[in-house]
């Protein structure tokens, strides 16, 4: 992939390949996501989903091949520089939540703002809660929501600084259908609202039906399964 390829790309991988203890997980993949484009990343478990997803987020490194984030090459960078880049580009979602037990929703929410040493922007982050439809839990620690609400706090929490890229890596998995539903719609809404573009990593058919592309993960190759039925 040219630099000039990559630079109208939100997130590119070239031949991108990875192995766990001796066991191959994927190789050759490439990809490209352009601003506001939706996938969905589905396949068997252990094909290696969230590996794939943990390298997308520079969370990991891959074995050969080569990430771009906006056109910038973050394989080769001091994972210091990877962790200060993510920050500004990469909004992350996940199963468990990882909300702060001590900070209410509202201060969960202005975290990333305090990561970066910036001020936190409250009316933003008020905005947000409104936004994912928790403005009447701001004051409220985790312990006191449901799972579907913290998962929708920490939907905020990613795009608190505005990021052009949200990787969620099964943001539905510990919720029930209804809540599942609740939240992807939640999250989809959110996505399109700021024009981010959005990786979904799911085991849920239902789920990955809503997202522009489906790719499938599966004998070690990443492939479309067919362009996702619009809803």
């Amino acid at each position: 992939m040219n630099p000039q390829q990559a630079n109208q790309t939100t997130l590119a991988l070239a031949g991108v390949s990875k192995s766990l203890g001796g066991v191959k997980l994927f190789t050759g993949v490439n990809l490209q996501l352009f601003q506001g484009q939706s996938l969905a990343v589905v396949g068997e478990s252990g094909s290696g989903k969230s590996t794939l997803l943990h390298l997308m987020a520079g969370l990991d490194q891959p074995d050969s091949g080569e990430v771009f984030w906006a056109g910038k090459a973050v394989h080769n960078l001091s994972s210091n520089a990877v962790a200060a880049m993510r920050l500004q580009h990469i909004g992350l979602v996940f199963q468990a939540y990882y909300l702060m037990p001590h900070l209410t929703a509202q201060q969960n929410i202005e975290l990333p703002f305090l990561l970066a040493n910036k001020k936190p922007d409250t009316t933003r982050c008020r905005h947000l809660l409104e936004q994912v439809g928790m403005a009447h839990k701001a004051g409220s620690f985790p312990r006191e929501m449901s799972g579907g609400e913290q998962q929708r706090v920490a939907i905020a929490r990613a795009l608190a600084l505005n990021p052009p890229l949200i990787l969620a890596d099964e943001p539905t998995g510990n919720l029930d259908e209804d809540n599942a539903e609740r939240v992807l719609q939640v999250l989809l809404s959110a996505c399109g609202a700021q024009g981010c573009s959005l990786v979904m990593v799911t085991h849920s058919a239902k789920a990955a039906s809503h997202l522009n592309h489906i790719l499938n993960l599966s004998d070690h190759q990443l492939a479309e399964l067919r362009p996702a039925n619009k809803v």
